[in-house]
C-alpha cells in the first residue's frame, strides 16, 4: 500500500476511512501529514499540498505527483472538502491535512430517498436531491419532463417537473428538483340562478375533463408548474347544462289568464197580449271573458337551438280567431234583414241552445206561434237562420304553454351560442 496520497509532500497518517452512501456512491476520508510542518513552509506550499476542488481521487499533483497503485482508487471519487491542522504535541505535532472524496459522475444520482407529500389537494408532490461532478449539463424542462413516482407495489404515479433549484461548486452540482401530480387543484361550484351552476375547475399540469359546456379558459402557474382553470356550465345534480335534465329548474306561480267569454243562441217563450199568441224569441246570448290568476308552472331550459318548442300537450294558447254570429229572414211585413255579428273575445258552445238554427215557424193557424230572432218578427211561413260559429276551443281542462321566451344565454369558448327557454305552461282549471 502506499504511503502517499497523490504526492510525495502528502504522507498518509493511518487507514482512509470509507462510507458508502445511497446509489452506489461512496464518500472517502484521506488524512495525512505534510513534509515540513513548519507554518512559514504550509503558507509558501499551499498549492502544492491541496489539490484542486472536483479533482480525481486518482489524478496526480502537478509538482512530485503519484499515482495510485492498481485496484487502490475509486471511480469517479472527487474532491470535495479539505480541513487542514496541526495535531497536538501528544499526537506528534503534525500539520495534517484532511481531504474528503465523494462518488461524482457524468450524471445526476439520486443522494437520497425521495420527499413525498399529499398538500396539493391530495395530489403528489416528490422532492428529488441528485448530485454530479461540476459542469454536469442539467437538460429537464418545468412543465413537460416527468418521473414515473412508485412507493413499493403501488401502481406508478407520473408527476411533473414543476420547480428546480441547482446549487453549483467547484466540486459538485447538485439540484433539488419538485415534480408534482397532474390532477385537479380545485374546482369551486357557484349557483348562478334556479338549476344553473358555473363549475370552475383548476387543473395541475396537465387538463382533465369536465362536463358541461366551456365557456372560460385561462392558464396560470402554481409552484412552477402550468394551471389550466376551465369554466363550465352545470345543472344541479352535476350534469350538463345543456344535455342534462330538462328543464334544469321550475317553480310554481299564479298568472293572469283570460277565460273567452261564451256566445250562444238563446230560445225564449214570449207570451202575447192576452195571451192570444206566443212569440218564440231567438237571439245571442253572451256570458262575458273575464280575468283570472290560475295555477302555473315556470320551466327553465338551455337548448343549442333557439327555435321555440312548446312541451305543453295542448300547445300554446294564443286564439286567432273569435266567435262570429248570423241572423237573417223576412221581418213582418216581408221586410228582409241580414245581420252579421263579431264577437270579440268569445268561443261557442254547442250544448247551449242551437248552434246553427234553421227552420220555419210562425205559420198562421198553428197555434198563434210566432217566431222571432234578433227582436224581428218573422213573416208566417218563411225561413230564417239564427247560427254562431268559429273561435277558439274551450280551454278548460286543458294543458297549454301560457308564454315562451328565447334568449341568448352564453357562448362557449369556440363561439358556440347557447339559449335560455322560459315556458309558463298550466292546466286550466274550470271556469
Amino acid at each position: 500500500m502506499s504511503i502517499s496520497h497523490r504526492t510525495n509532500r502528502l504522507k498518509l497518517v493511518g487507514t482512509p476511512s470509507v462510507e458508502k452512501l445511497q446509489n452506489g456512491r461512496y464518500k472517502l476520508v484521506v488524512t495525512c501529514s505534510t513534509m515540513n510542518s513548519r507554518e512559514d513552509w504550509y503558507s509558501a506550499n499551499k498549492a502544492r499540498i491541496f489539490p484542486d476542488f472536483g479533482s480525481l481521487q486518482s489524478a496526480e499533483m502537478s509538482i512530485d505527483g503519484l499515482a495510485p497503485r492498481t485496484g487502490e482508487a475509486y471511480a469517479d471519487m472527487r474532491l470535495t472538502q479539505v480541513e487542514s491542522g496541526n495535531r497536538s504535541a501528544r499526537d506528534g505535532g503534525d500539520y495534517l491535512v484532511a481531504l474528503t472524496y465523494e462518488t461524482l459522475g457524468s450524471s445526476f444520482i439520486q443522494v437520497k430517498d425521495d420527499n413525498t407529500d399529499y398538500e396539493l389537494n391530495g395530489l403528489r408532490r416528490v422532492t428529488r436531491t441528485s448530485i454530479a461532478e461540476a459542469g454536469t449539463d442539467y437538460a429537464k424542462t418545468v412543465g413537460t419532463s416527468y418521473i414515473d413516482h412508485q412507493i413499493d407495489a403501488e401502481t406508478a404515479v407520473r408527476c411533473f417537473l414543476a420547480s428546480y433549484g441547482i446549487d453549483d461548486t467547484d466540486s459538485f452540482r447538485q439540484v433539488e428538483e419538485v415534480y408534482v401530480e397532474a390532477g385537479t387543484l380545485n374546482v369551486q361550484r357557484v349557483s348562478e340562478s334556479d338549476g344553473v351552476y358555473r363549475v370552475t375547475t383548476t387543473f395541475l399540469g396537465v387538463e382533465g375533463t369536465v362536463v358541461g359546456p366551456i365557456i372560460a379558459k385561462t392558464e396560470g402557474d402554481f409552484e412552477g408548474l402550468k394551471t389550466i382553470t376551465v369554466v363550465s356550465m352545470q345543472d344541479a345534480s352535476g350534469a350538463s347544462l345543456i344535455t342534462g335534465t330538462q328543464p334544469v329548474a321550475s317553480h310554481s306561480i299564479l298568472n293572469e289568464f283570460t277565460y273567452p267569454g261564451v256566445v250562444t243562441i238563446s230560445s225564449e217563450s214570449l207570451a202575447g197580449t192576452g195571451g192570444t199568441y206566443t212569440f218564440k224569441a231567438k237571439d245571442f246570448s253572451l256570458m262575458p271573458p273575464v280575468s283570472s290568476r290560475v295555477p302555473a308552472t315556470i320551466k327553465v331550459s338551455f337548448k343549442t337551438s333557439g327555435t321555440i318548442g312548446y312541451t305543453a300537450g295542448s300547445g300554446l294558447w294564443n286564439p286567432n280567431t273569435w266567435a262570429e254570429g248570423l241572423s237573417k229572414g223576412i221581418a213582418w211585413n216581408y221586410l228582409p234583414f241580414s245581420i252579421a255579428r263579431g264577437f270579440r273575445g268569445y268561443r261557442i258552445d254547442g250544448s247551449e241552445g242551437a248552434v246553427n238554427s234553421y227552420s220555419a215557424y210562425g205559420i198562421p193557424g198553428t197555434g198563434n206561434v210566432f217566431d222571432m230572432i234578433s227582436g224581428k218578427r218573422i213573416f208566417g211561413n218563411t225561413t230564417y237562420k239564427i247560427a254562431v260559429s268559429g273561435g277558439p276551443a274551450n280551454p278548460e281542462g286543458g294543458t297549454y304553454t301560457l308564454d315562451y321566451s328565447v334568449s341568448l344565454a352564453f357562448e362557449d369558448t369556440s363561439g358556440v351560442p347557447y339559449y335560455k327557454h322560459t315556458e309558463i305552461v298550466a292546466t286550466i282549471p274550470p271556469r
